[in-house]
This record gives structure tokens, C-alpha cells and sequence, in this order.
């Protein structure tokens, strides 16, 4: 619990989001299309084989998870439900912390995104849009610190699956280290990163309703911040 404060009040002191533990999002590493492999599996969107990188980082821009080894073909909101994390995340933030990320990801009450904005947001669900994008923005700095420390990155020349996740699980230790040590990169080396189914329906409802009302409880606080 003294950790979750402490990089709460981190993040709070940074950006004035209370209640806030870590920003997530998900990047793409290229590589060569792994052996034995069908190079449509791993395409993005881009049509360039990849695979994605889900990571979520602190204030000090610091990842404390990651989660690697799926195509670039698939969806962020997919990537997350296959992780470990996303089992483990609701027990270990409780009702009082909570994730940030982009409308890829549900929103839950540890996992809160921002308004959808579709010409009619209230002052305060901008005011809260403002203050959401301006932290998460952490997270694509990290992934951006990340690939400019390790350019093997910008395209892995391996064509073994197992081999490029924990390279690139490596790279992201490395790069915790480099952080706590000190070690910054000059802003030239920085890389910019741009059930039952009647069950799975009750409880997504429910789950995207408490998500809700914390996101509101933010939204209203922020007026007095």
C-alpha cells in the first residue's frame, strides 16, 4: 500500500491526477517475419510485421509491467485481456488507484480513459480530457526513451518468437536500470513513438458502470484543483 501511495502522490504532484499508479499503452516493435511463420499474422496496420509491446510506466517514466509476444495484427483491447496483468490489476489497485490509457482499453475503475468526445463534452469532461492526455503522454515517452536507447528495436532481426520477447523484455529491464542509475539519452537519440456470453454482457456492463463513476468523481474534483 505505501508503494501505490507513494507513486500516487508522485503522479499527483506531476500532473494532479489523484489516485493514479501508471499509464498504459501498447507500441509496435517491427521485425522480420519470425520462421515457419505467415507474414499476414503480424502485420499492423501498416502492413509491416510486428509484434506489440504493452507496457505501463510510473512517473519516472520507469515500467513496472510489460507484456510482449503477440502479432501486430492484433488489438490493443486483445493484447490486454491475454495479459497477466489485466487478471491481476483490479486486486492490486482496490477501489482508491487506478491505470490510465486510451480509448483502446475498457474502462473499468482501475482502468479509466477518457471521455469520447463527439462535439457535445461538458467544461469539466474537457477539463478532465486536458489533464488526461497531458499525463498519459508519459507512457509514449517512455516507449520513445525505450527505442532510443535500443535501436535493435526499430527493426529486430530475429526469426524466432521466443528469442525477440525476452530481447525485448531485456531491453525494457535495461532501460529501468538506465533510469535508476542516472543514465539519460540527449534529446537527439529520443524516438517519438507514435463465459457465457449473457454473463460476459451483464458484467461488462456492471464493470464499465463503476468505471464510470470514478471517472466522474475525477472529472468533478479537478474543478477545485
Amino acid at each position: 500500500m505505501e508503494e501505490k501511495e507513494k507513486l500516487s502522490s508522485e503522479f499527483y504532484k506531476l500532473a494532479g491526477f489523484p489516485g493514479l499508479i501508471g499509464c498504459i499503452d501498447g507500441t509496435s516493435i517491427p521485425i522480420s517475419t519470425p520462421a515457419h511463420k505467415l507474414k499476414h499474422t503480424y502485420v499492423n496496420r501498416h502492413d509491416i510485421p510486428t509484434i506489440t509491446l504493452q507496457g505501463i510506466c510510473d512517473n519516472k517514466r520507469k515500467f513496472i509491467d510489460v507484456f510482449t509476444g503477440t502479432p501486430g495484427k492484433v488489438h490493443d483491447a486483445r493484447v490486454w485481456k491475454l495479459s497477466d496483468i489485466s487478471k491481476e490489476i483490479g486486486i492490486i489497485c482496490g477501489n482508491r488507484f487506478h491505470l490510465i490509457g486510451d480509448n483502446a482499453y475498457p474502462l473499468r475503475k482501475y482502468l479509466l480513459t477518457p471521455f469520447k468526445n463527439f462535439g457535445n463534452l461538458s467544461p469539466q469532461e474537457t477539463r478532465y480530457n486536458k489533464k488526461f492526455c497531458a499525463t498519459r503522454v508519459i507512457i509514449e515517452n517512455c516507449f520513445g526513451l525505450l527505442k532510443g536507447r535500443f535501436r535493435q528495436l526499430l527493426k529486430i532481426e530475429m526469426h524466432n518468437v521466443d528469442k525477440i520477447t525476452k530481447f525485448i523484455i531485456s531491453c525494457c529491464v535495461l532501460h529501468n536500470i538506465c533510469i535508476d542509475n542516472n543514465d539519460f539519452i540527449y534529446e537527439g537519440d529520443y524516438i517519438c513513438d507514435n463465459v457465457e456470453e449473457d454473463i460476459l454482457i451483464e458484467n461488462e456492463a456492471q464493470l464499465k458502470r463503476e468505471g464510470e463513476a470514478k471517472r466522474n468523481c475525477i472529472k468533478n474534483s479537478l474543478e477545485y484543483i
